[in-house]
Formats: structure tokens, sequence, C-alpha cells
């Protein structure tokens, strides 16, 4: 299985349209090859913006790595106000455990 985890820093005022844009996503992402599942939360007002947090879960890096090049990767991020634009902070795993059953 494979993580992606990122972090955004979306301006104040501008959190339902971010998140509509996500709930748009969320749709596109069911249709995705490879996604076993995805997060989304929303966190603490830092300065002027709100950080919201996401991780979707694939069978494989390489199914990532697919979805992130095809045509429904950033499509929501379209119909977004560029005044209200979120900061995309990617993550890679820097430590991994899994704990037997």
């Amino acid at each position: 299985m494979f993580m992606a985890s990122n972090q955004f820093k979306v301006v104040k005022g501008c959190e339902e349209t971010f998140e509509t844009a996500w709930r748009e996503t969320s749709v596109r992402l069911r249709d995705a090859a490879g996604l076993i599942g995805f997060r989304f939360h929303k966190g603490r007002e830092v300065g002027p913006h709100v950080l919201y947090f996401s991780v979707t879960m694939w069978e494989t890096e390489e199914r990532f790595i697919d979805w992130r090049r095809g045509e429904l990767y950033g499509a929501p991020r379209g119909s977004l106000d560029p005044r209200c634009a979120s900061r995309l902070e990617e993550f890679d795993a820097a430590v991994s455990r899994s704990n037997p059953q």
C-alpha cells in the first residue's frame, strides 16, 4: 500500500469553496484505479489561513502516479477563485511501521 499526504493552506473565508471542490474530488476519486480510500481533515486557523490535510491510500505508488498524470487530477482546483487558492504542501513517508495483526 502507498499513502500520499498533503497539507493545504486556504485563505480564511474560502473554506466553503475549498470544501466543495474536495467533495467534487471525492466523487472523481471513486473511479480512480487502485484507490483504497482517502481522508480529508479541516485543521486550525493559522494567521490568514485555515489548514486542511488529506491522505489517500493506494494499492501501489504506481497507481498513485498514474492518477496524478491523468485528467482527473487537479480538475476541481481549476474552479477555485484564484484569491482563495490554497498552497499545497506534499509529504513523503519518512518513517513507516505496521503493527502485526
